[in-house]
């Protein structure tokens, strides 16, 4: 949702709060500001504005500048005294922030059956403007009230756009680079119509079917460039994670700290095994070794499939491998066409160790743990499968917290071992391996035909369904249509919001009706929709290695200084650390922005500089 229902709620006392105190919250024009010199110094870092600490434009904020890993500052204006000079500066030629972002555009706060109020008095707005004007700093306002103050007409109504389908204009596709065009407005959007002004500097990046102007920058009289967004915004809203990114580089000119790219990566377990069946009669799993149900199993044609979609979609699929599954197979037939199909076209697809048998490591003894991972890579090598041995999955994720594990994994030279993210988020240390957290789905382990996932979703979120903080029941059984909508819903967040972290699916969703397919070509196609970007999918060292530096980076990013000068960023790191940065020359191009990591050793001053890039500080 963009607006909780308290600020639903409150929108409409807003308006009205704004039109009666309109001329209190004007800012001023900065006549006479003190202006920087060429040699300021300006620190890269953001200050983000909330009147009250409690509006939802505030954790959108945070939430894009945190994905990013852009360091910035909180300043609850109703908690914190008055906003002062040296607050935002100590000192003529020194900035310490790059950008200002404005959770509420007016910093206005309403307290339910009191009114509404401004957070700022004038001497604030005074002084906050009078920064921006003297170092050229931009500024973001969200879910602003339309008035002339921001250059546009007063607005008529606001209301729920929930749905819209919003379209960046020419010069909003050339703001926003990495954006294919549509952006759509998530369910609960509340916003106000707007028209520019026609007597005012105003350039329309983001139109709706609802609004004129969805967001647009004003350059306001006294010089100082606005992003005025006249619809809310919150931590979750598709539209957040959507213009987040550019709206953060528009905001600090493009040259930040921070690193951002699309990741989808897609694990399919079980490969070689059959999977128990779900029972839609009795809403059930027999694990009974396919006794009273047929079990789901790939076949040469759900290999077909898989290598055609693969061709298509120019994306791998990961085979996570139980190679007892091809033995039994060869055993009871006397031949096994999907293992000769995987192995002709082994090179097609990448492939990860998921131990010999599926048994879970918690009732194995150390020694059997070592059998189980070295047989399967043994079975690996005897067929020239390109399995990289450092790599492992183990049955349900199991034995990560026995004591036997971590000799068994150092024993086989595991470095990264597979968890889930839905139990343990964060990695750790195994031994000397660490854990991948990987996403799981609603697509289960257990069904090969459309009708019997919907069956045990249903009954799991209708049927048999109990409200937890964590589930939330249906009030009527889901079609196919909501199904893939809920599961895209969460799965596209994933891919735009940073997370290298692998999705797991099973052998069972290749075969039979592919219950994989549509779930994940509803990710793709709503994907290709908003960004132009390519998706990256790391392999399991690649993704760990990016977690880790994300982690290391937020612990040591407040420590670390970092400033534009003269055309050139200063990097230092006390404890030394990697930094991650984007519009220098170094780097790779993503998204319209150059953007790569620098290494920092303890209490050295890396310089890099900024070809063609000059802060546009204002002349007297």
């Amino acid at each position: 949702m963009s607006m909780t229902s308290n600020a639903l709620a409150r929108a409409p006392m807003r308006v009205a709060a704004v039109l009666v105190t309109l001329i209190g919250i004007l800012a001023p024009t900065v006549a006479g500001a003190t202006v920087a010199s060429e040699n300021a110094r300006i620190d890269l870092r953001v200050l983000v504005i909330s009147p009250d600490g409690t509006d939802e434009g505030l954790g959108a904020w945070t939430a894009a500048l945190d994905r990013s890993g852009v360091p910035y500052d909180v300043f609850i204006a109703t908690d914190e005294p008055p906003l002062t000079e040296d607050r935002l500066s100590d000192g003529v030629d020194h900035a310490r922030y790059q950008a200002v972002l404005l959770s509420e555009g007016d910093l206005v706060y309403c307290e339910p059956s009191v009114g509404c109020f401004e957070a700022f008095t004038p001497e604030e707005w005074e002084v906050l403007d009078a920064y921006q004007a003297e170092f050229g700093i931009r500024r973001v306002s969200g879910n602003t009230f339309p008035t002339p103050e921001h250059g546009l007409i007063v607005a008529p109504s606001g209301g729920d756009m929930s749905g819209d389908r919003t379209n960046l204009t020419a010069a909003g596709l050339a703001a926003f680079p990495a954006l294919a065009g549509p952006v759509d407005l998530g369910v609960g959007t509340y916003g106000y119509v707007a028209d520019p002004d026609p007597s005012a500097d105003f350039t329309v990046l983001l139109s709706g079917p609802s609004s004129p102007s969805i967001a647009g920058v004003y350059v306001r009289p006294d010089g100082i460039e606005e992003l005025v967004i006249t619809v809310a915004m919150g931590p979750s809203s598709l539209h957040t994670y959507l213009l987040g990114h550019g709206i953060v580089s528009w905001a600090t000119r493009g040259v930040y700290l921070g690193y951002e790219r699309s990741y989808f990566t897609f694990d399919i377990d079980d490969v070689l095994l059959p999977d128990d069946r779900w029972d839609m009669v009795n809403n059930t799993t027999h694990e009974d070794e396919c006794a009273t149900l047929p079990c789901i199993r790939m076949d040469a044609a759900s290999v077909d499939r898989a290598l055609n979609w693969s061709a298509s979609t120019g994306l791998d699929l990961t085979m996570v491998f139980n190679a007892v599954g091809s033995q039994d197979a060869i055993e009871t037939n006397g031949s096994d066409p999907l293992t000769d199909a995987l192995i002709t076209n082994r090179y097609d697809f990448r492939w990860i160790n998921h131990q010999w048998s599926h048994e879970e490591f918690d009732f194995l003894t150390q020694k059997q743990m070592i059998r189980e991972i070295e047989h399967n890579t043994n079975w690996a090598n005897e067929n020239g499968i390109p399995m990289n041995p450092k790599e492992l999955v183990t049955g349900s994720h199991s034995g990560l917290g026995k004591a036997e594990t971590a000799g068994a994994l150092d024993a086989t030279g595991v470095e990264w071992l597979a968890s889930d993210n839905s139990r343990e988020p964060d990695p750790y240390a195994i031994g000397n391996a660490t854990t991948l957290p990987r996403h799981p789905a609603n697509v289960y382990y257990n069904v090969g035909t459309f009708a019997e996932q919907l069956d045990e979703y249903n009954w799991i979120f209708y049927e048999n369904c109990v409200n937890t903080p964590t589930t939330t029941c249906f009030d009527e059984p889901a079609s196919w249509e909501t199904y893939v909508d809920n599961e895209v819903s969460i799965m596209l967040p994933h891919v735009l919001g940073n997370d290298p972290r692998p999705h797991y699916f099973h052998q069972a969703n290749l075969a039979e009706d592919g219950t994989f397919y549509p779930v994940v070509d509803e990710v793709l196609n709503r994907y290709n929709t908003y960004m132009n970007t390519p998706i990256i999918q790391p392999n399991y060292r690649a993704a760990s290695d990016a977690i880790r530096r994300g982690t290391d980076w937020k612990n040591a990013s407040d420590a670390t200084v970092a400033y534009y000068q003269l055309g050139r960023i200063y990097l230092t790191s006390p404890s030394g650390t990697n930094a991650p940065i984007t519009g220098t020359t170094d780097g790779d191009l993503y998204g319209g922005e150059r953007s790569g990591w620098v290494t920092l050793r303890p209490g050295e001053t890396r310089i890099v500089d900024l070809a063609g890039f000059t802060w546009p500080i204002p002349l007297p």
